[in-house]
């Protein structure tokens, strides 16, 4: 009789989610928005000892993004996202340039502008119900469109901004991992996470920009933490 009615049991549980899973729009078209806040370590090769004002250790202002995402269900539980997104960031003057010193000067400043493509599996732990809760994880690649150098000239008495395409020099294409954990309400998600590089990226080797001023060679190795929220726009199969 037991085994009668784990058997029963287990067949109610298969119709319910082969049920559920019928009823799975197929895809879903979402835009996002983010807000977070990257930790970068700069690394200087082959340099026993750095000058003072050689910093290594940079935090960015909190950066904000935004994004279009599409998602394929695979199954009640399982789902596949591709995303691309738009980045905004703030960053300390002698991140990219040649301006490390020992003096801080609040006007001056850097912002970097990236894009990204993503791709990954969200997991449903309850795909029944109103509230879903799920885990997500995916694999990155991000684009170093450029970086915007702003500065103070002290004779001038003026502030000024530069666009900088080339990115001082700098790799543009830098591999990364996303990791997050939320809960999606009817069209509305909300999530937060992780993102860091999988290896050390941005790297600009000696002479590729101006040998005189930029000798040495440099690279970044950067993570983070991030509170997103998206909405859907369309559904369909």
């Amino acid at each position: 009789m037991k085994a009668l009615i784990t058997i029963l049991f287990a067949c109610t549980m298969l119709v319910r989610q082969s049920g559920h899973a019928q009823n799975v729009e197929q895809w879903e078209l979402a835009i996002s928005a983010l807000t977070g806040r990257n930790y970068y370590n700069k690394k200087y090769f082959d340099q026993p000892r750095l000058a003072p004002g050689w910093e290594t250790n940079f935090k960015s202002d909190y950066l904000w993004s935004v994004g279009m995402r599409a998602e394929k269900h695979l199954s009640p539980h399982f789902a596949a996202l591709a995303e691309l997104r738009y980045t905004e960031e703030g960053v300390p003057d002698n991140m990219f340039c040649a301006c490390n010193s020992i003096s801080d000067s609040p006007d001056n400043d850097e912002k970097v502008y990236r894009g990204a493509v993503d791709a990954g599996i969200r997991y449903y732990v309850n795909p029944i119900s109103k509230v879903l809760f799920f885990f997500e994880g995916s694999v990155s690649l991000d684009w170093l469109i450029g970086v915007r150098q702003t500065g103070y000239i002290l004779s001038e008495s003026q502030v000024f901004h530069k666009m900088h395409w080339d990115s001082y020099g700098y790799k543009r294409f830098a591999p990364g991992g996303i990791f997050s954990l939320g809960m999606k309400w009817k069209r509305l998600s909300l999530d937060v996470g992780g993102m860091t590089n999988l290896s050390r990226t941005m790297v600009r080797n000696p002479g590729t920009y101006d040998s005189v001023f930029y000798p040495i060679k440099t690279g970044f190795f950067g993570r983070g933490l991030f509170v997103k929220t998206s909405f859907t726009l369309f559904k369909f199969k």
